[in-house]
This record gives structure tokens, sequence and C-alpha cells, in this order.
């Protein structure tokens, strides 16, 4: 499992209410973007997990540390990055480094946070992850851990994510649950792209 996916996972078991085996639609990468344009500036800011769908189980949030952070990259980050890492990073376009995605974000003022740069590979929402190891971590080609994702924008105030290497799906709001029931206008959506999570 992605490093990526183990702490989003993690975070979102801690608030699973049942399990399934999932087979719902968009259960691929190309058909969870197919035919879209990705509009980056839409994904920047907090985001709060709502929803989530795993081979072996599925589940909503329920707090504020289940959150994910999602910022512009500058020049300046890539060229400190390309200085940093760049011998250890290999088949890397550093200009095509767009986003960066804190986990969780800072509003769950967390002791420890991990940080993932999006490489984006088309315009339809897909990037490669590249994952900075710990500062204390010996730097090493192995130690860079790069998986394929998928971001898209949903009814213009959710955010869809898809681990292409797990097919895990997560879907983020803007707000935390707060441990609140899933409103009727959410529960359609999760039926919409998830049909076999219905309760």
């Amino acid at each position: 499992m992605s490093p990526l996916l183990k702490i989003l996972t993690a975070l979102a078991i801690a608030g699973v209410a049942s399990a399934s085996k999932h087979h719902g639609k968009n259960n691929t990468c190309q058909e969870f973007t197919q035919g879209l344009m990705f509009n980056e500036t839409l994904a920047v800011g907090s985001w709060h997990l709502l929803h989530y769908s795993t081979d072996k189980a599925n589940g909503s949030g329920d707090s504020r540390s289940h959150c994910i952070q999602i910022i512009p990259v500058t020049d300046k980050d890539r060229r400190d990055l390309s200085d940093l890492v760049g011998k250890f990073v290999e088949n890397l376009k550093w200009e095509n480094l767009t986003l960066k995605m804190q986990i969780p974000c800072s509003a769950a003022a967390s002791n420890r946070t991990r940080d993932y740069y999006l490489e984006k590979l088309e315009n339809d929402g897909s990037y490669r992850t590249l994952q900075i190891p710990h500062t204390t971590a010996k730097l090493d080609l192995a130690e860079f851990h790069r998986y394929p994702m998928r971001l898209k924008i949903i009814e213009n105030q959710y955010l869809g994510m898809m681990d292409c290497h797990e097919k895990f799906l997560f879907l983020l709001g803007k707000h935390p649950p707060g441990g609140k029931p899933v409103d009727d206008r959410l529960r359609k959506m999760i039926e919409i792209y998830w049909p076999e999570d219905r309760k």
C-alpha cells in the first residue's frame, strides 16, 4: 500500500461504520476522470474526509483530524526540492510539480505531518505523487515513493481522490463532518459514485 493511502486509510478506519466489498462505478483511474478538465485552483485549500471506499471497507470521516491541505507549488519550491532530492528522483519533470499536499492539514494541529508533491501528468486530474521523506531520513532512491493518483472536483464543492495503485477512493469536503449523519444530498452522491456503499 502506498504511504499516502496508509495515512488516509488509517485516519479513515477510525470512523468506519460498516465494511463491504467495493465494486462501484468509476473504479479505474481512466473512468474516474475520463473526459474531464481539472482546474487546480479549485483544489487549493483544506479538505476534510467525508467518505471513503477501499477493497475491504468503506465509511465516513468523523473528526477534524481527517483532513488534507493542498497548496500551489512555487518556482522556488521546485528549485529547492530539485537541489535537495533531484539526484535521488528519476523520471520527474520538475516544472510539472504543481501542487503540494499535506496530511493532516494545519487545522488538525498534529505533531506529525507528511508532505506529498503532485506531478501533473495530464490536464484531466492525473498526477503522480512524490513523497518527501522525513528530514532525518537518509536520502536514497528507495525512499521516494511515487504512485499515480487522480483528483476531480465533484458538484463544484467536493474533492474526489483516487489512488490508482490500490484503487482506493476518497470523497472530501470543505467542512469537517463533525460526527453528524451524512445528509441526503451527500448520501445521494455516494450512491452515484459508490453504489454498493448504500446503507
